[in-house]
């Protein structure tokens, strides 16, 4: 068992593994994920996933826009669909 790691990420919910992700996408080899139960099993698993381009926060509207851009490389990356429907314009 390892004993020293340079980051240690709690939680394996949508925030935890998208820290891990990037984190290794920055070139990061020296990180780990503790998770209690199984990935995404907590306030994750009960969230309905519902993403929309409008909201009253920059910040929000910015990390959505983020998000649906994500989930399209990740489609691209790994040959995996990621379940994002995107109605309208």
């Amino acid at each position: 068992m390892r004993t020293h790691t340079s980051a240690v990420v709690i939680g394996g919910g949508l925030v935890g593994c998208s820290i891990l992700y990037h984190l290794a996408k920055l070139g990061w080899t020296d990180a780990v994920l503790l998770e209690r139960s199984e990935l995404t099993s907590g306030s994750t698993w009960h969230a309905a996933a519902n993403i929309h381009g409008l909201h009253d926060s920059t910040n929000i509207s910015r990390l959505q826009h983020y998000t649906m851009n994500l989930y399209k490389e990740l489609e691209a990356e790994t040959g995996q669909g990621c379940g994002i429907f995107q109605p309208g314009s």
